[in-house]
């Protein structure tokens, strides 16, 4: 049983060879963290360039809008302003966050990407980017976030744990269903 608790948590844990992009992509949720872990890959020179997925989340008592705070940030980050980009679709979930960093990325004249986001979001990330990425001659890299709090291999021991690897399987789950069923869902460029 508990072999079966490992496979499943690495399973969910996705991970490219480091190599340099044109851009490396902050899916938005859990901003702190992916938002570090994007500087500190600009900062190693895998690319000088950053884009932010846009969400309709806002944050603080006159309701900012979030990639606001990933900004700043960024610059608390020494990012340089003119580093940073913003994808214009306004994504509600992953499969349009595809969409907004593909526009984005067709707009600037990128070829390549690097995905960053939490351990446990990788493989469905993975999966919807390869989806939405397909015949675009687009590389995407997926890079999952060191101190995301996930550990693949002793989830099972904590309620969060269990939160995220139950919740990720069922998305990955319905990822596939609408993928397999043609359900529209996100915007296509």
């Amino acid at each position: 049983m508990i072999g079966l608790f490992i496979t499943a948590g690495k399973y969910l844990v996705y991970s490219d060879p480091m190599e340099s992009v044109d851009v490396i992509a902050v899916l938005s949720g859990n901003d702190e963290s992916r938002v570090r872990e994007a500087a500190e890959l600009y900062h190693q020179g895998i690319s000088y360039n950053i884009i932010l997925s846009r969400t309709s989340q806002t944050f603080g008592e006159y309701e900012l809008p979030y990639t606001m705070l990933q900004e700043e940030m960024l610059q608390k980050l020494n990012i340089p302003g003119g580093a940073v980009y913003i994808a214009e679709v306004t994504a509600k979930n992953t499969g349009q966050e595809a969409s907004g960093v593909k526009k984005r990325m067709y707009d600037l004249g990128y070829n390549s990407v690097m995905v960053v986001t939490d351990a446990w979001h990788t493989r469905r990330v993975k999966m919807i980017f390869s989806e939405s990425f397909r015949n675009t001659g687009f590389r995407v890299l997926i890079h999952p976030v060191p101190d995301s709090g996930y550990n693949k291999y002793l989830w099972w021991l904590s309620p969060d744990g269990w939160s995220k690897t139950v919740s990720e399987y069922v998305r990955i789950l319905g990822y596939i269903i609408k993928r397999d069923t043609n359900i529209p869902d996100y915007p296509d460029f």
